[in-house]
């Protein structure tokens, strides 16, 4: 009994086709992912202080901006997209770029002057101390002579 395979004979024009679309999925994926990047972002508290860390691979110091405004901390930036090189084709991409802001409403009871941001190895640490809890003090009770 002789079995007829179904096999497709390979097509260039038909490939090509499959990995130009596969090229603009990919491609709009990435707008999709640009229009909403934002970085990353651990908030952590002890008794002293709270701490902000956001991971900010790719991203320079300088285009950093940390704002307090009305309870408000703000951290803004921009990742810059690499630049192509002349005969490079990006077959995929799945890291995002461009403008980003993350906002955080601030308790009160930090010192707004004693905020200390750090920027190592991609990872920016924000440092905002609390103030000094009232502490509890006991009131002696004078007797009375009368």
């Amino acid at each position: 009994m002789h079995r007829q395979h179904n096999r497709q004979m390979w097509a260039p024009n038909r490939e090509m086709a499959r990995w130009m679309n596969l090229i603009n999925e990919v491609r709009n994926d990435e707008e999709v992912v640009n229009r909403v990047w934002s970085p990353r972002v651990d908030i952590i508290e002890d008794e002293h202080d709270y701490r902000v860390l956001a991971d900010l691979p790719g991203v320079s110091k300088d285009s950093i901006d940390i704002t307090l405004e009305d309870g408000v901390l703000t951290l803004s930036g921009e990742r810059p997209a690499p630049e192509s090189k002349e005969g490079e084709c990006c077959m995929s991409s799945e890291r995002a770029y461009g403008k980003f802001a993350r906002r955080f409403t601030v308790r009160d009871n930090i010192k707004a002057d004693k905020i200390h941001a750090a920027f190592d190895n991609g990872v920016l640490t924000i440092r905002l101390p609390k103030v000094e809890e009232a502490k509890p003090r006991k009131i002696q009770i004078d007797a009375v002579e009368g």
